[in-house]
């Protein structure tokens, strides 16, 4: 972070994808306890399960802990998002503003990437929602649609390697809707801060992309 000049970041643990939520959420905890620098996510699972107890007391202990937004890896722990498994979840994280981090290769059922984003949002319109990691060569094609449809409908910059990409979305639809993320440690945190620095955008739209709108997103939050 120090080597390509990121102040802060929000930050998740990998075993909140790679083995289960019910030990990555509290090793993310413990991990960043002495890092001030860093903010952290969790993940979910279905409330049915009882295994991140009730939606209630989940933002319970959100708040607790200083959690201030979440990721779905439905593919990877074996679920489905939908509202009957997630309705009452995915209502307060509409009321409470609180975003919902998914990557673009999560899998739900056999449906995937922006048609999931898609179908989650046809439920939930008004869903703080985050897609990751999208993608070279253009994927405009496929989301403006849906930032178009969805007020609360965002994009990262992480694999966003489009030339002129940033410049013309921000044309189109101004810089509130796409946050910069670094995928790291998958790929380099300096590569989507370069084409960020070089984009063909005012100063105000470059600084609110490289951490404004995600300061405005998380100031929502009402735990």
């Amino acid at each position: 972070m120090d080597y390509c000049d990121v102040a802060e970041a929000l930050v998740r643990h990998a075993a909140s994808s790679e083995d289960c939520p019910t030990v990555g959420n509290p090793l993310l905890c413990d991990e960043i306890a002495a890092h001030p620098r860093l903010h952290g996510t969790w993940a979910i699972l279905p409330p049915q399960t009882d295994e991140l107890g009730a939606p209630e007391e989940f933002l319970a202990r959100m708040k607790e802990h200083g959690i201030p937004a979440l990721w779905t890896f439905p593919d990877k722990h074996r679920y489905i998002l939908t509202a009957s498994l997630f309705g009452g979840l995915f209502d307060l994280l509409t009321e409470k503003q609180i975003p919902l981090f998914m990557p673009i290769s999560a899998n739900s059922g056999g449906v995937s990437g922006w048609m999931l984003a898609d179908y989650v949002l046809r439920d939930f319109p008004k869903l703080t929602l985050i897609v990751t990691n999208h993608g070279s060569w253009g994927q405009d094609r496929y989301f403006r649609g849906l930032i178009e449809s969805y007020e609360n409908f965002h994009i990262d910059t992480s694999r966003h390697e489009l030339d002129g990409g940033i410049a013309d979305f921000c044309k189109k639809y101004g810089p509130d809707r796409i946050l910069y993320g670094s995928n790291y440690p998958f790929t380099n945190m300096g590569g989507p801060l370069l084409a960020l620095a070089h984009a063909d955008i005012s100063d105000s739209d470059r600084e609110a992309i490289a951490g404004g709108n995600l300061r405005r997103l998380l100031g929502r939050v009402t735990l």
